[in-house]
């Protein structure tokens, strides 16, 4: 009996360890997946309309303070969405931005106008990681069977937010945020991720810094943007990319509804393109609608994303077990038995 029970737990062992490397290459998932999906709705509450078809849930909501009390108000609703991503069988990108950076707002606007050097950054990100460890929403070095599977760093870097490179070298202040990030233990084999606003002017060695990177810019044309894309890439060499298409209409003159034709094409023929953020699910004050409200774009971004979710979901059997909500020992209990 004891030799069979070793074995059992050598097989699990050996299945967890091999199945760990088939790590899904594509995410979908739209950009600030926990935004309210209508006005009157609360946050996170478009995870059960768009959970379905797609694999990455982009968490970027967050009390806009950095005050300790805030943090853990922070860190409390970073863990309260991941435990619907969890529920919901899809993976999560969580925000380091609240936890790693003194946000600095303009009195009049609210506005965010700078985010500054935090020394407590290393501390207040430990808090999280271990919250997410210990609640199971992260297990370190196992992206298939883990929810948590990337960092999102802080959102339009290079934009007048005070983290522009400075005589030549990364802006302290935002290697200080990618270090407590990278220099956890728990986290850091983690990408981190950030989408810059059109191109890495003012912030090159900074983006140096980030596994995957990408740019918005919503006015350009297909041919536009197949030209800024190339740039980015050649700008920012051997990274993974993020690809972000306009989907609203009637949001301003800065958002746009983009032809998702090139981005489709991107997506499904370019192996350094990772993650497919469409901008955004989210519907506001009419007439401001997004994709959730757009009947082509519905059905297009649907359709995408759950062949990227079906391709992730059967690449193996810890992919399958995740997707399921299966647990691991399930898992292995069926291949070994069946």
């Amino acid at each position: 009996m004891l030799k069979k029970q070793l074995s059992l737990m050598a097989f699990l062992l050996f299945t967890s360890t091999a199945n760990a490397q088939f790590v899904p290459d594509k995410y979908f998932g739209y950009f600030g997946g926990d935004f309210q999906p209508t006005p009157s709705a609360a946050v996170g509450d478009g995870l059960a309309e768009m959970k379905d078809h797609i694999n990455l849930f982009s968490m970027q909501a967050w009390s806009g303070f950095s005050t300790p009390a805030a943090r853990a108000g922070n860190q409390a609703m970073v863990l309260d969405l991941l435990a619907k991503a969890k529920a919901a069988h899809v993976h999560a990108m969580v925000p380091a931005f609240p936890f790693v950076f003194q946000a600095v707002r303009d009195p009049s606007s609210g506005r965010i106008t700078c985010w500054n050097n935090d020394p407590t950054a290393a501390a207040s990100w430990a808090s999280l990681s271990q919250a997410m460890v210990d609640q199971g929403y992260l297990i370190p070095g196992d992206p298939v069977r883990s929810t948590v599977v990337a960092v999102y760093i802080v959102d339009e870097p290079n934009g007048d937010v005070c983290l522009s490179d400075s005589n030549g070298q990364a802006n302290p202040s935002f290697v200080n945020a990618i270090n407590a990030v990278r220099q956890d233990p728990r986290t850091a084999t983690l990408p981190i991720a950030s989408i810059l606003s059109r191109d890495t002017h003012d912030f090159e060695q900074a983006a140096k810094l980030l596994d995957w990177a990408g740019f918005d810019y919503y006015p350009y044309t297909a041919f536009d943007w197949r030209l800024a894309f190339n740039d980015f890439k050649a700008s920012l060499p051997g990274k993974k990319y993020i690809i972000v298409p306009g989907a609203m209409e009637n949001c301003g003159s800065d958002i746009r509804d983009n032809d998702p034709s090139p981005f489709l094409t991107a997506m499904n023929t370019d192996p350094s393109v990772v993650w497919m953020a469409p901008f955004m699910w989210i519907s506001k004050a009419p007439p401001c609608i997004g994709v959730r409200d757009i009947p082509a774009r519905r059905a297009t971004y649907t359709q995408e994303g759950l062949s990227i979710r079906n391709a992730q979901c059967s690449r193996s059997q810890q992919d399958q077990a995740f997707c399921s909500g299966r647990t691991n020992v399930s898992a292995a209990l069926d291949l070994l038995l069946n």
